[in-house]
């Protein structure tokens, strides 16, 4: 009882007091200056000040920061929310405090984000898109699709999802067909939901960064795209898919990679930053969908906190990589190799990149991934900076609300990551977590091991 007791405490959020963050090193994001022993004061949700100097006053919760870092709370801007059971702690414990929906039961999601605004669950802030569209039905029984296959479907979708369903922004998936994108995107332009998502097979991503398509997922059609015989190569594509055929499909990736063309590559990346087409590249899924990771992913420590259910649906990795031939596994590690080349070429010529995981596919885990997605950028050669503004003030800029988010400063919200270890020395430090406060609740690292172990089948 005692045990039970003490659990129910530490997972109720900190009261309304004010509270004070003393001597603690503030990282900048934006700048990439790190103020040292600043004070910052919260009150709510927002933070009223950062100075040099600041008196506790009676009742407020004092933290020390002294050898600490703040930083802003890490959106992660590809994710899908399958289950409630502890994925919302695990994103909290890894300092997400914001994240992305790319497809989910839109009812649960709106739930939950409902009991999250009134304080009745504790979690990230959610932005969703509910049902994806796509051209035709998902084989995925926990996907739901709105299908369009014809510009009046595509119309009476995208006129259902903004009124009726009112999401966040539109979805769109690889089967929509060429016409029926171009409704959507023509019906976006009218009322301004956004549309983003993969690059349909039927539609080039130059004609998608014309579309001003908000953000493109996974690279979609981007090595294509930097082909110097795309025409040509395009139409195999689609034949193989249409056809089913695994060879065909081998044989036209391997295609793209020898034609690979740097200075097409260039042209089309300064267009994406000129265009503000943004792009969530989701190195930890191109990653693991390589299997260069399966051992690792098998025994990943995040595995216990991931609810039994889930977990007994999942295939093991390294039975999955025994079935596939060596030569096919080289070619998407090549093909790895170049997408990494390509993130850091899009990043030095501007192209704003959000860090997004995929969270919610097999062996993914909430909050962990996001880690490591910023590793996997900083490897392919983005700054620790840059990999950090990645998922805080790049997210904040895309979704319109650099005001309130993105960054510490005075009179933003209170989403806030406290480390022990500077992340612009070494990005891995992004998880040496002392502290999160989400919309100014206040998570010492006792609460957050407390929810995870509470949420821990």
């Amino acid at each position: 009882m005692k045990l039970i007791a003490l659990l129910v405490f530490l997972l109720l959020p900190a009261a309304a007091a004010d509270i004070l963050i003393r001597n603690v090193n503030v990282i900048d994001v934006k700048t990439g200056q790190t103020l040292p022993r600043r004070f910052v004061l919260i009150h709510g949700d927002r933070i009223q000040s950062i100075a040099t100097a600041a008196r506790a006053t009676r009742g407020m919760q004092v933290v020390e920061g002294r050898g600490k870092y703040l930083i802003p709370g890490l959106w992660d801007m590809h994710v899908h929310l399958w289950y409630k059971q502890n994925q919302f702690p695990m994103y909290l414990a890894a300092g997400v405090t914001g994240v992305r929906d790319m497809g989910s039961e839109l009812t649960q999601v709106k739930r939950w984000r409902s009991e999250i605004k009134s304080g009745e669950l504790l979690g990230p802030h959610i932005e969703t898109c509910g049902p994806p569209v796509d051209g035709g039905p998902s084989d995925d029984a926990k996907l739901p699709l709105v299908v369009v296959r014809t510009p009046a479907e595509a119309r009476v979708a995208y006129d259902h999802l903004e009124q009726d369903l009112n999401v966040d922004f539109v979805k769109v998936l690889s089967r929509v067909p060429r016409d029926a994108y171009f409704a959507l995107i023509e019906r976006a332009r009218k009322w301004g939901l956004p549309v983003a998502g993969h690059v349909p097979e039927g539609v080039s991503v130059d004609e998608a960064i014309t579309a001003r398509q908000s953000s493109i997922e996974h690279l979609s059609g981007v090595l294509l795209a930097c082909s110097s015989d795309e025409r040509k190569i395009r139409p195999l594509r689609l034949l193989a898919i249409e056809r089913k055929d695994n060879n065909a499909v081998l044989n036209y990736a391997e295609r793209v990679l020898v034609t690979f063309d740097p200075t097409k590559a260039s042209v089309l990346f300064d267009r994406m930053a000129r265009f503000a087409s943004y792009e969530v590249p989701t190195m930890v899924m191109l990653r693991r969908m390589s299997y260069a990771d399966a051992d690792e992913l098998a025994r990943n420590p995040n595995l216990k906190y991931v609810p039994a259910a889930i977990r007994k649906t999942w295939s093991d990795p390294r039975e999955i990589k025994k079935t596939i031939p060596e030569a096919t596994l080289a070619l998407i590690d090549r093909q790895y190799e170049r997408c990494s080349w390509i993130v850091e070429q899009m990043q030095r010529m501007g192209v704003p990149i959000m860090a997004g995981t995929d969270t919610g596919d097999p062996y993914t885990f909430p909050g962990y991934d996001l880690h490591r997605e910023l590793q996997l950028l900083v490897k392919a050669g983005l700054t620790p900076l840059q990999a950090l503004r990645a998922a805080t003030v790049t997210p904040a800029e895309y979704l319109d609300a650099d005001e309130s988010l993105g960054t510490v400063a005075q009179g933003k919200m209170a989403d806030l990551v406290l480390l022990d270890a500077d992340p612009l020395k070494d990005i891995r430090n992004t998880q040496k977590i002392s502290a999160v406060v989400v919309g100014g609740k206040y998570l010492s690292k006792e609460k957050l091991d407390a929810m995870l172990l509470h949420g821990r089948q």
